[in-house]
């Protein structure tokens, strides 16, 4: 089952009922597990010399990440079952290898083709990674800690996406065209696999 299939699945479950706290729980690992890796990366441009604009993005973006996961971990519903924190464990640690964070780890930021494909990923994350459509568009919703806090998380994802198409445009990484789009395409295959793996989890 694609992963449109599978959206359109929990998008009708979501309409009759909130999610469990297993379902709560697994979103929550999922995305603090997403903001972490984020974080991890972004913590470099601290520690050098960065042209402002790109720095000011990134910065602001570093200590969101950070806010976004004492958020979500206060408006979650916490699961008691064991095996939801063991199976979405392995969701996770798969996200690490197909993204190959640890790449993004090593050294420090330049601007080149690596780069890019940092920022190819996090725009697939922040593009990607969305869980308001999945549920029904009733303000009633939003009193509801859980998405009232993904329904924030995403709104702001909206405003860092126009930001950082403009630095996906303009930055001179010595790449064409194509292999720009290529690196998008690749880096939003890799997050939409994870993903749908995590929804597929969220029907058990």
């Amino acid at each position: 089952m694609g992963l449109e299939e599978v959206k359109i699945k929990l998008a009708q479950s979501f309409a009759k009922n909130l999610p469990t706290s297993d379902q709560q729980t697994r979103i929550c690992l999922f995305l603090q597990n997403v903001h972490s890796a984020n974080t991890a990366i972004l913590a470099k441009i601290e520690f050098q010399q960065m042209d402002w604009q790109p720095y000011q993005y990134l910065h602001e973006q570093l200590y969101k990440n950070a806010e976004f996961t004492t958020l979500l971990n206060k408006a979650t519903s916490w699961s008691i079952n064991p095996l939801v924190y063991m199976e979405t464990s392995q969701i996770n640690l798969l996200f690490w290898q197909k993204a190959d964070i640890a790449q993004h780890l090593m050294g420090f930021f330049q601007v080149n083709p690596s780069f890019y494909k940092y920022l190819a990923l996090s725009h697939a994350l922040l593009s990607v990674i969305r869980f308001m459509p999945l549920f029904p568009p009733q303000l009633e919703l939003l009193k509801h800690p859980f998405p009232a806090a993904l329904n924030q998380i995403e709104e702001e994802n909206g405003r860092q996406i126009q930001l950082q198409i403009r630095l996906l445009k303009d930055m001179p990484v010595g790449l064409s065209i194509q292999q720009k789009e290529e690196l998008l395409e690749n880096q939003r295959n890799t997050v939409s696999d994870v993903f749908l793996m995590l929804l597929e989890s969220l029907q058990h």
